[in-house]
Parts: structure tokens; C-alpha cells; sequence
């Protein structure tokens, strides 16, 4: 719980900024989005060795020459990472050799494209945060390197698929994949996204979710395991990598996370017609709530995969959550709603920062060296295997 303390005082920041944000006129409103754009600059792009992604990025970031610039498809031989994040590291490295600098870099993009969503999207953009750290953000932007940009590129172009307007879709789409080959899955959901789901569907989807995640068949793996053996070596291996050794047993129980997805599930039911009519573009966030929900349970054999892939739509709790509250009419309802988030939002942060690999430290007030944090993340991994 300790290394979670850094942790939860952002949270509670967040949330004195976002109650004085309620009363706050215009002017001051425009203050505290600045506010709020440099605390979360300063935290995650300042931040030293934290989470354990770094591990990955970090000795790769060394291997590559600045020279390779000029010549980028070389650094390929260096490195497995997809090209559009290859050449932003080869950038970051001509500009300033230093992986820290790269760190920040990939901070700031961050907060351009978040912040950008934000402002167009929610009214309160300090409880906005607060939902995006508890609900898939914190994990984003510490660990998450890659893959946090090709999300965050994705959430910009939601405009487009309610305007149908499929080529900036797919052209940024495609900038996102170039950072991170998950962002394959957002390509089809264009043809889709914009159409309303009846609710017998929505109501189907939940049921036979939580059947597949309470009978425990394997069903998914056998599929992954072929469709490998047709893609080639590197594709069985990352297969078999997710889905033997320690990862073998890493399935999905029921837990307080698994409550809190039904629970939204039941109220996004409830609240169904009402959040439609509170924004057009809720039919988006409500399918990608569906996509989250089939990917989480599906993949509940192994929930590394299974998380990972829902990660993708995480998004949607971002809005979906906030706009509940709008939605629920009775005070006492909403006292308990928003009591129900708060609990449930440090319980999520307490559960993200469980070991030492998430000790915060930032560069501005000094943070411990590479070898130091390699080796405090050696001894926790080799105890997790053991």
C-alpha cells in the first residue's frame, strides 16, 4: 500500500480541482486546465525508472544509434518495436541521448492528444482525469509506452466515425498501428461503432459473457494456438509465451473488479435511452463498452491477454461513468454513485502500485539510478516466477 501513497495524493489533488471546478466561473475553469496540464506533465513525464515497461524500452533506447536517423530501417535490426515508435525513438536520440528526454517526449504527445479529447468531450476536466488514472490511465501512461499513443490516437478520431468520414479514420489509425500493431482492432469498428445495439444484444452480450467467465472453458486458446501455426515462429512464440509458463494459471477469478463490471454493465443497461439522449456520440462509448466487456470475459483464461486487449476500449469508462452521474435523477442515488466511485477508484490505484517496481520517483527531486531500480525489478520478477 505504500508505494501506492504517490499514487492516491494525485488522485485527491485531482479531486479538490475538480470540486472547485463545479462552482468555478469560466476564467477560473480555464486555470485550472492549465493546472492540470502541468501536474500531469510533471508527474509522468519527470518520472524516473517506474512500473516495469521501462525494462524493455530502456536497453533498446541504448542499443540504438542516433546515426540510424538517416538511415532508419537499419535500427530494425536492433530492435522488434513497431516502425512509428522506432523512428520517435531515433528522433528523441539525434535531438538529446537521453532516455528520460524520450520519456518526456512521449508525456507530452500523451497530454496533447488527451487533453485535446478531454476539452471536446467532458465538462470537468479534473474528474476526467480522475476516471482516466483509475480506469486503465495510471497503467497507460507508466507502462505503457506504445500503446498509449495508438489509444490515444484512436479516442481522436471517434469524430470521424459519427461523421463517416473514413479517411482521416483510417490515415491516423494507420500513424497509430505504426506504434503499436494492436491497433489492428480499431480499424473494423468504424463499419459498426456508429450503429445503436438493440439491447437484446446488450443484454445477450453480458449474459454470455459472465457464462463463459463462470464455466471456465478454454475455448479461446486452441483458436490463438492455430491461427499462429498458420502466421509463422514469432507468432507461435508469443502464443505460447502468454499461454504456458507463469502465465498459465493467470486466469480472471471473481474479484471486486469482476462486481464493478457488472455493476456497470446493469446501469449502462438501466441508463440505456437516457444516455443516448445526453450525447449522440454515447452510441460509440456504449459498443465500446460491449467490446470491452467480450474481450475481458472471453479471454478469461488468461487474463494477461484478455486484459490487454479490453485495455483497448477502456476509454469508455472515461465518459460512460461520468455521464451515469447526469443521468441519475434521486440525490440520495447520486451521493451513493459518486461514493461508490470514489471507494472504488482508490481501491483500483491501492491495486495497481502493489510492489516496489511502482516506487515513484521523479527526476526533478531525484530518482534512483538504472542499476538500482534493474535490480529491485530483477528480484521482484524472479520471486514472481518462482
Amino acid at each position: 500500500m505504500i508505494y501506492s501513497i504517490p499514487y492516491v495524493i494525485l488522485i485527491l489533488i485531482y479531486g479538490l480541482l475538480a470540486d472547485y471546478y463545479r462552482r468555478a466561473d469560466e476564467a477560473d475553469r480555464s486555470r485550472i486546465n492549465m493546472v492540470c496540464i502541468v501536474i500531469f506533465i510533471l508527474f509522468f513525464g519527470f518520472r524516473g525508472f517506474v512500473g516495469q515497461d521501462w525494462s524493455n524500452y530502456y536497453p533498446t533506447f541504448e542499443r540504438l544509434s542516433s546515426a540510424n536517423l538517416g538511415d532508419f530501417f537499419n535500427s530494425f535490426d536492433d530492435t522488434s518495436f513497431e516502425p512509428g515508435f522506432v523512428f520517435l525513438m531515433l528522433s528523441c536520440k539525434t535531438v538529446f541521448d537521453n532516455y528520460h528526454f524520450m520519456v518526456f517526449v512521449c508525456t507530452l504527445i500523451n497530454a496533447i492528444l488527451l487533453f485535446r479529447f478531454i476539452f471536446k468531450n467532458i465538462h470537468n476536466t479534473p474528474l476526467a482525469l480522475i476516471v482516466f488514472l483509475c480506469m486503465g490511465g495510471l497503467i497507460m501512461d507508466i507502462n505503457l509506452l506504445r500503446n498509449s499513443i495508438s489509444i490515444l490516437i484512436f479516442l481522436n478520431t471517434i469524430e470521424y466515425i459519427q461523421k463517416r468520414k473514413p479517411l482521416p479514420f483510417f490515415l491516423w489509425n494507420l500513424l497509430g498501428l505504426s506504434f503499436h500493431v494492436s491497433s489492428i482492432l480499431y480499424f473494423p469498428v468504424y463499419f459498426f461503432f456508429h450503429k445503436k445495439p438493440p439491447k437484446w444484444l446488450f443484454v445477450g452480450i453480458l449474459i454470455v459473457s459472465n457464462i463463459v467467465f463462470f464455466s471456465g472453458i478454454k475455448f479461446v486458446t486452441p483458436i490463438l494456438v492455430a491461427v499462429a501455426g498458420q502466421l509463422g515462429e514469432s507468432y507461435e512464440e508469443l502464443v505460447e509465451f502468454y499461454t504456458e509458463g507463469k502465465y498459465a494459471d493467470m486466469q480472471l477469478t471473481l474479484s471486486i473488479g469482476y462486481i464493478e463490471r457488472l455493476f456497470t454493465g446493469v446501469l449502462v443497461l438501466c441508463y440505456y435511452d437516457k444516455l443516448m439522449e445526453l450525447r449522440k456520440d454515447n452510441v460509440i462509448y456504449i459498443n465500446a463498452f460491449l467490446m470491452f466487456y467480450i474481450l475481458f470475459f472471453l479471454f478469461a483464461e488468461f487474463a494477461v491477454i484478455g486484459g490487454r486487449l479490453a485495455n483497448l476500449f477502456t476509454f469508455c469508462y472515461w465518459i460512460l461513468w461520468i455521464d451515469l452521474l447526469k443521468c441519475i435523477a434521486l440525490p440520495n442515488n447520486r451521493r451513493l454513485y459518486v461514493g461508490y466511485l470514489v471507494v472504488y477508484c482508490l481501491l483500483k490505484v491501492f491495486g495497481t502500485a502493489v510492489d516496489e517496481t511502482f516506487y515513484y520517483d521523479n527526476l526533478l527531486t531525484g530518482s534512483k539510478s538504472y542499476e538500482e531500480r534493474i535490480y529491485i525489478y530483477s528480484r521482484i520478477v524472479d520471486n514472481d516466477e518462482e
